[in-house]
């Protein structure tokens, strides 16, 4: 390309693959941003999500036009933060983190992509790596979780104690029937050896 000095200047866009990462919770050690969402609740939820995305080389010279110098920063930043915060509030928070995780990524997927295609922004892929729980919450799941620990535990231990049980009986069953053949057994020699002297 040839530039006039004075008159045209170059703007280098990078079409390469970008990643936008942000954290579940404050981490001295990364310099992310840490993305803080509401659930219906209305329980604080920290995501660490990655977004793939490129600029489309045809479509530059809108990009240039109309979109901010720091496209990461002021374009890709507040529309994946907006569009979490938008889609978050519709699921309970054990939604997010378990029963619903897949389907809230579809559905944040398929709304970042609309948005930040439309300005040409290309999105491969949103990534919800990790969510982070309030604390109130996680001490409360973690107190359920070993509640449940707990009946599974008992539960078993009841049944192997019915087991025992169980075992006994038959063992008390099977010790009175031998008794009872034994003592049979037992008549019938004395009434064979009674028979026997009798006939001599």
């Amino acid at each position: 390309h040839f530039v006039l000095p004075l008159v045209e200047s170059v703007a280098l866009y990078d079409t390469r693959e970008h990643v936008f990462t942000t954290a579940g919770a404050d981490d001295p050690k990364k310099k992310v941003d840490v993305l803080k969402v509401q659930a219906r609740e209305g329980l604080s939820i920290g995501l660490a999500i990655s977004v793939r995305y490129r600029l489309d080389p045809k479509r530059l010279d809108y990009i240039h036009a109309n979109l901010p110098g720091a496209i990461d920063d002021e374009l890709v930043a507040p529309v994946v933060a907006s569009v979490f915060r938008q889609v978050v509030p519709n699921f309970t928070v054990r939604e997010v983190f378990a029963t619903r995780r897949e389907e809230i990524r579809k559905t944040v997927t398929d709304a970042i992509s609309s948005r930040l295609g439309s300005d040409g922004v290309l999105v491969k892929e949103v990534m919800l790596r990790d969510i982070v729980l309030p604390v109130e919450y996680a001490r409360g799941l973690e107190g359920l979780l070993l509640k449940e620990q707990e009946n599974e535990r008992l539960g078993v231990e009841t049944e192997i104690k019915q087991k025992q049980v169980r075992t006994a009986e038959l063992e008390a069953e099977a010790m009175k029937v031998r008794q009872v053949k034994q003592a049979e057994a037992a008549a019938q020699v004395r009434v064979l050896s009674a028979k026997s002297e009798s006939d001599a």
